[in-house]
């Protein structure tokens, strides 16, 4: 009986770690829910320039443009800021998780893609 026991056990993952997987994988799926929102935003913003001409005095549709532009890239700031403010609580613990340098990576890539974006649209008016 004793037998079976140690056998389960070896068998059974740590808790501990299971519940570290957990919550190194919820901060990634914040990450990338941060990350979809600013995307989301950005889309917006330039679908509101293309295709709302008609419907929206001008002024309004630069202003609601704007808006989701500069939404996006504070949406893909605090999406690398979220995940390094979790990093630094967890860097001695040895579980694999996405590199910060690739997350801050991504950002900035987006970051610099929604500033592209907004000086793109304040150079049309």
């Amino acid at each position: 009986m004793g037998r079976k026991n140690n056998i389960r056990n070896e068998v059974e993952p740590n808790r501990t770690n299971l519940a570290l997987d957990r919550t190194i994988l919820a901060n990634e799926r914040t990450y990338a829910a941060w990350i979809r929102t600013g995307i989301s935003s950005l889309i917006a913003g330039l679908a509101v320039e293309k295709f709302l001409l008609e419907a929206i005095p001008l002024w309004g549709i630069h202003a609601i443009s704007i808006t989701f532009i500069v939404f996006s890239g504070v949406a893909f700031f605090l999406a690398a800021w979220r995940y390094r403010h979790f990093m630094v609580r967890m860097e001695d613990i040895d579980i694999a998780m996405v590199p910060l340098l690739v997350m801050r990576l991504i950002s900035l890539v987006l970051i610099i893609s929604a500033a592209v974006a907004f000086v793109g649209l304040w150079r049309i008016w």
